[in-house]
């Protein structure tokens, strides 16, 4: 092989690898923004609807047919708005206090101690009151999916000494 090939050649090699660094950097800070931003929907979401109460929240925030996989919930944003009317309604003091919130990709994952009142640790017929784990799953920013996984009541003491909460990386709205 010729010098001049060689050179040619370790050009082509050169500018595919600085491309390919390029597109990865691109493609991580993507991802990364994309994950910032579900993040604070998926905050927005427990700080204005579930505890500033503002429904008009939901229009920005999730999409109208949105997924719900809660046996006891509505499929679309507004039977989640009936729902929600009623549990205000019924505890006007309900409250999520986020511990733990988490982003992957398209998904977020909240960790939040869910209360009706602030004596309450979480009870069988409160809805939402307890430990509750919620996972989103967000489309071009908004809403599309949600699941949940509720624990309650919240035991008092616990055999290993540890509480629900407890631990590192806690967000706290209160």
């Amino acid at each position: 092989m010729h010098t001049s090939s060689k050179v040619m050649l370790l050009l082509i090699l050169i500018t595919g690898c600085f491309a390919v660094g390029v597109w990865a950097e691109r493609t991580l800070l993507s991802s990364t923004t994309a994950e910032v931003h579900n993040r604070a929907v998926a905050l927005r979401y427990m700080q204005e609807f579930i505890n500033q109460r503002d429904m008009d929240a939901l229009d920005e925030l999730m999409v109208a047919d949105w997924i719900a996989h809660n046996p006891t919930e509505g499929n679309g944003r507004d039977a989640l708005k009936q729902l929600a009317a009623g549990w205000f309604q019924q505890f006007p003091e309900l409250h999520a206090d986020v511990k733990r919130v988490f982003a992957d990709g398209d998904f977020v994952v909240t960790h939040t101690h869910y209360t009706i009142n602030a004596a309450d640790r979480g009870n069988d017929w409160a809805p939402g009151s307890g430990a509750t784990v919620d996972i989103f799953r967000l489309k071009h920013g908004k809403i599309v999916e949600h699941w949940d996984v509720v624990q309650r009541p919240i035991p008092e003491t616990s055999v290993n000494g540890n509480s629900m909460f407890d631990g590192g990386g806690e967000y706290n709205y209160r």
